[in-house]
C-alpha cells in the first residue's frame, strides 16, 4: 500500500486496490442543480455507436411485454454460487475476449434451466415448458445480452487508430528514460512524474518498466530488477494509454523505439539538490539521453506549476488504465461482491468501498511518520483505525449497503482484524474481503496486479473512504473526486501527498439567495477570483429559483449549486415568532421567514449530503474576493478540531462567523446537541455575550475550540484594517463596496466611522484588484476611479482634514460593536 515520501522519507507498502468500470454508481448524496454534458454527450456517442443494439433490444422488449403471461411470471434465479452469478449477467466480464464467452453462456443456460425445472416442479407438472414461456425465456436472454453489450464494450485504439495518431506528433530527439519504484500507487505516480520531467525538460519520456511486487520492509526504494519486472502492457492497456496521451499533445517512445540502454547517461536525482528540473537543465542539458533513477516526489512543490502541470498530471492517469486481463477480474470482483451483498435474494445494485490501512508494517510506518524531526506536525497516520465503524457512521456509510474492505490481509495481526472487522460486523455492515470474492486465477497473479485489481473495484464503488497518508488511498480520492465521484478520507487531518501532486482542490462553499440582487456583483467577484487561482472546488446553498439570473449565472461559472431545506427550519420560525419584538431589535431579517433561514443556513454545513464526503471545507460569506491560491495545508497544522474563525473588530472573542475552517466529521458528532442549544433559546435568537443568530450560537458552543485555535487574520482580511501584501482573501465586512461609493456621494455612511477607515487605510489599494473581476460594473469601476484619486497623498490629507479624522486602530467605538456586529451579520 502506498506510503508518501517527504524529505527523503518514505512510507512502506502499497495496500491493494479498487476499480472502475466504464459505468459507475452516483453518490447517494443530493444531485447538484448542473448537469455533467460531459458524461451525457459520451452516452450519446456509444448510444449512436450501438444504434442496432438499441434498436433490437426495444423490439425485443416490445415483444417480450406482449407475450407476458399476467401471472405465473418468471420468478428470479437465487444461487449462492457466485460464479453462477458472475456467468448469467456478464458473460467473460467486462473487457473480455470474444471467445471467452462460451462459459458463461453455458452458466446462463444452466441457471436458466435449472429455473424451469423448479418453476415445472413447483407447478407439480412434468411435461415440457410451453412455447410462449421458450419464447420469452429466449427474448430475456437476448435483451439482456444486447443491453450488456452496450455497457461492457470500452473504446480501443486499433494499431493504425495509434499509427495516425502519432504521425503527426514526431517525437523530440532528446529522450529521458526513468524507473518506476515502490508499489501499485507509487508506480503510478513514478510514471506522472517521469512524464512531467520530461516535458519540462523538453524530452520524450521512454516507456518505463514495471514490477511485479514493490512491497517496501524498510525505507529503501524498491526499483524493477530480475524477475521483478514485468512489461508496462501486461499491466495497462499500452495502446490505449499511448493514444490518449498522443491525443493530449504527449509522445512517448515504447522501450523497443528508443536508443539502446548503453547511450544513455545514468544521473541519480538525489544527487541534485532541491530543484531537480532545473540542475538536470543546466548540468545535463546537453546530453542526448539521460536515465534516471524513480522520480517519485522527487519535484519539490515549489517546482511545479499547478496551471501548466495539472492537465498533464490528469491526461497520464486518465491514460492508465488497466489491461483486458485485470479488467475483467475487476469487473468479475464487482459483480461477486454485489452477488454476496443480496438481500433476499436480489443481488445488491451498488457498494461501498473501505481501504483500511492496520497491517503490521503500517503500524510501525506510523510510528516513524509522526515522529519525522522537520518540524512538521503530522497527526494523523493511524487516527480512528481501530475505530472506523464510528467514522463509517460520521460519514453517512449506510448498512444496506455491502461493505467491501481492502487490506494487505497477509501481513495484518489477527487480534487487530478480529477487533476491527468485528466492531464493522455489530455495527450492521454486511462486510466483504478479497478472501470472499478473488476469482481462483487472481489469487496467483503478482502483487501489484491484484492491487490495480482492488484500485479499479474502487473505482466502480458508490462510495470510497480511505487513509490519506496512504499513498494508495489518498490518489483514489483524487482520482474519484476529478470525476465527481463520491470519496471520502477517516483519518482526520490533511491530505501529504497534495503539495507534491496540485490537482487537489479545497470545497468552497458559500450561502446565496434569489432576492438579494444588490449584492449578486460581489459573488460574482468572489466566483471569478476563486477560479482565477482555480484551486477551490465552489458549492452554493442556494435558496431560491435555480432559474432566478444568479442561480443561471452561478451554474454557467461552474458552481454546484446545492437546494438544502434544514430539518430544523419550522421550529426556528416557531422560536421567531414567539419573540418578534425582541427578535425585530436585533436585525429587520427577522421579519422574513425566508431571510432568517438563509443567515441560519451555515450552521447545516456537517449534514448537507454532497458535503458528506469532505473532512474539511472552507465556509465563506458572499462578500469577499481571493488573493491568492489557497490550500488546505495554509491553514496550518495541526488543522482545526472542530472550527475556526478569526477575530471581527479586534483579537478577542467573541469571533466573526463571515470565514469558516470547519471540520465537518466533528461538526457532524455534535450537530444534535449544537442544535439543542441553538433552538433552546428565550432571548429572541440572540446569544447574550456571544452575538446575534448562527455567529452567536457558533460561538457560544465552540467557545473552547475557537479560543485555542484562532484562524489567521489572513483569510479573514477587512478593508478598514492596515493594507496586509501576504493576505489570501478579503471580506468586504461592514460596509459593502457600493456603500463606500454612496459615502463619497453623500457623506453618510451607516457603519459609524468605518466608511472613513477604509479610506483611510487599505480599502482602495483593495479595490484596485477586486475591480478587475468585475469589469461590466460602471458603479464599481467609478469607485475604482475614485481611489486613484483619493490614493493620492495630497488627495489624502484634504480627505483626513475634511472628516476631522485621523487612520484609527479600531475603526468601530468600542460601545457600538455589539450593533455594528447585529448590522453587518444580518444585513
Amino acid at each position: 500500500m502506498g506510503r508518501m515520501c517527504v524529505g527523503g522519507f518514505r512510507a512502506s507498502r502499497e495496500a491493494r486496490a479498487t476499480t472502475r468500470t466504464s459505468f459507475r454508481d452516483r453518490s447517494d448524496s443530493t444531485s447538484p442543480s448542473r448537469c455533467s454534458q460531459t458524461t451525457l454527450r459520451a452516452i450519446v456517442n456509444r448510444a449512436r455507436t450501438y444504434r442496432v443494439h438499441l434498436l433490437v433490444s426495444a423490439i425485443l422488449l416490445g415483444l417480450l411485454y406482449l407475450t407476458w403471461p399476467r401471472s405465473d411470471g418468471l420468478r428470479p434465479i437465487r444461487t449462492s454460487d457466485p460464479t453462477v452469478a458472475l456467468g448469467t449477467k456478464w458473460g467473460g466480464g467486462v473487457g473480455a475476449d470474444e471467445g471467452s464467452t462460451s462459459a458463461s453462456t453455458s452458466l446462463r443456460r444452466k441457471g436458466l434451466a435449472e429455473h424451469k425445472a423448479a418453476a415445472a416442479a413447483a407447478a407439480g407438472s412434468s411435461s415440457a415448458p410451453s412455447f410462449s414461456t421458450k419464447v420469452r425465456e429466449e427474448i430475456h436472454h437476448l435483451a439482456e445480452q444486447s443491453l450488456q453489450a452496450i455497457l461492457r464494450t470500452r473504446f480501443s485504439p486499433s494499431r493504425d487508430d495509434l499509427a495516425r495518431m502519432l504521425q503527426s506528433l514526431p517525437p523530440k530527439q532528446p529522450t529521458l528514460r526513468f524507473k518506476v519504484c515502490n508499489g501499485f500507487a507509487n508506480q503510478r505516480l513514478s510514471v506522472v512524474y517521469g512524464v512531467l520531467l520530461a516535458l519540462r525538460l523538453g524530452r520524450t519520456p521512454v516507456l518505463p518498466v514495471l514490477m511485479r511486487d514493490g512491497i517496501q520492509r524498510t525505507d529503501a526504494t524498491v526499483t524493477a530488477h530480475g524477475a521483478n519486472r514485468v512489461p508496462f502492457e501486461e499491466v495497462y492497456d499500452l495502446d490505449y494509454f499511448l493514444y490518449k496521451l498522443a491525443g493530449a499533445g504527449i509522445r512517448l517512445l515504447e522501450p523497443h523505439e528508443a536508443p539502446h540502454p548503453s547511450a544513455y547517461t545514468e544521473v541519480s536525482l538525489g544527487s541534485l539538490g532541491s530543484n531537480v528540473s532545473g540542475s538536470l537543465a543546466t548540468t545535463y542539458g546537453h546530453l542526448q539521453h539521460l536515465s534516471i533513477d524513480c522520480p517519485l516526489f522527487r519535484m519539490t512543490p515549489a517546482e511545479i506549476n499547478q496551471r501548466t502541470d495539472e492537465p498533464v498530471i490528469w491526461a497520464v492517469l486518465d491514460a492508465m488504465r488497466p489491461a483486458a486481463l485485470p479488467f475483467s477480474y475487476v469487473s468479475r470482483m464487482q459483480q461477486a461482491i454485489r452477488h454476496l451483498g443480496a438481500v433476499n435474494g436480489k443481488a445488491a445494485t451498488k457498494y461501498n468501498f473501505l481501504h483500511l490501512r492496520l497491517e503490521n508494517d503500517w503500524v510501525e510506518h506510523c510510528k516513524r511518520w509522526s515522529s519525522i524531526p522537520d518540524g512538521i506536525v503530522r497527526d494523523n497516520c493511524y487516527n480512528n483505525t481501530e475505530t472506523i465503524d464510528v467514522q463509517l457512521r460520521l460519514f453517512a456509510f449506510s448498512t444496506d449497503v455491502p461493505l467491501y474492505v481492502a487490506s494487505y490481509w497477509n501481513d495484518v495481526d489477527p487480534e487487530r482484524a478480529n477487533n476491527v472487522m468485528g466492531r464493522l460486523v455489530d455495527a450492521g455492515y454486511r462486510v466483504i474481503t478479497s478472501n470472499d470474492v478473488f476469482p481462483e486465477a487472481m489469487k496467483n497473479e503478482d502483487r501489484e496486479i491484484r492491487a490495480l485489481v482492488e484500485y479499479y473495484v474502487g473505482f466502480g464503488a458508490n462510495r470510497f473512504i480511505g487513509n490519506s497518508v496512504s499513498t494508495f488511498a489518498a490518489l483514489a480520492l483524487l482520482e474519484r473526486r476529478h470525476q465527481k465521484l463520491w470519496a471520502a478520507y477517516y483519518n482526520g487531518g490533511n491530505l501529504p501527498v497534495v503539495p507534491y501532486l496540485p490537482v487537489h482542490k479545497l470545497p468552497w462553499v458559500f450561502t446565496y439567495n434569489s432576492w438579494s440582487a444588490k449584492y449578486d456583483y460581489m459573488l460574482k467577484a468572489a466566483v471569478r477570483s476563486a477560479a482565477h487561482f482555480n484551486t477551490l472546488q465552489p458549492y452554493c446553498i442556494f435558496d431560491g429559483n435555480t432559474s432566478s439570473p444568479i442561480g443561471r449565472w452561478l451554474v454557467d461559472n461552474n458552481v454546484t449549486l446545492i437546494r438544502h431545506v434544514p430539518r430544523w427550519r419550522e421550529e426556528l420560525l416557531r422560536k421567531a415568532q414567539s419573540r418578534m419584538k425582541d427578535n425585530v431589535q436585533h436585525s429587520h431579517l427577522y421579519k422574513n421567514p425566508d431571510m432568517l433561514v438563509s443567515t441560519f443556513q451555515r450552521v447545516d454545513l456537517p449534514v448537507v449530503p454532497i458535503l458528506d464526503q469532505y473532512t474539511y471545507v472552507l465556509y465563506t460569506d458572499a462578500d469577499v474576493y481571493f488573493r491568492r491560491p489557497i490550500h488546505l495545508d495554509d491553514f496550518g497544522l495541526p488543522l482545526p478540531r472542530s472550527v475556526s474563525m478569526s477575530y471581527e473588530f479586534a483579537k478577542m472573542f467573541p469571533y466573526n462567523a463571515g470565514i469558516i475552517m470547519a471540520n465537518l466529521p466533528t461538526m457532524r458528532r455534535n450537530y444534535k446537541a449544537f442544535l439543542a442549544m441553538m433552538l433552546d433559546n428565550d432571548d429572541g435568537l440572540y446569544y447574550p455575550n456571544y452575538g446575534p443568530a448562527d455567529q452567536g450560537i457558533i460561538n457560544k458552543f465552540y467557545e473552547h475550540d475557537l479560543r485555542n485555535q484562532m484562524l489567521n487574520q489572513a483569510f479573514n482580511t477587512k478593508p478598514y484594517n492596515d493594507f496586509d501584501p501576504d493576505s489570501f482573501l478579503i471580506h468586504f465586512h461592514g460596509p459593502k463596496p457600493h456603500e463606500y461609493l454612496s459615502y463619497l456621494d453623500t457623506g453618510n455612511c451607516d457603519f459609524y466611522s468605518v466608511c472613513e477607515q477604509g479610506f483611510l487605510k487599505s480599502l482602495c489599494q483593495y479595490v484596485m484588484e477586486w475591480q478587475a473581476y468585475i469589469p461590466e460594473e460602471s458603479a464599481m469601476l467609478r469607485l475604482g476611479d475614485l481611489c486613484s484619486w483619493l490614493t493620492n497623498p495630497t488627495v489624502t490629507a484634504v480627505f483626513q482634514k475634511r472628516t476631522g479624522l485621523l487612520a484609527q486602530t479600531q475603526a468601530v467605538p468600542h460601545d457600538k460593536r455589539t450593533a455594528f456586529a447585529q448590522r453587518q451579520r444580518l444585513a
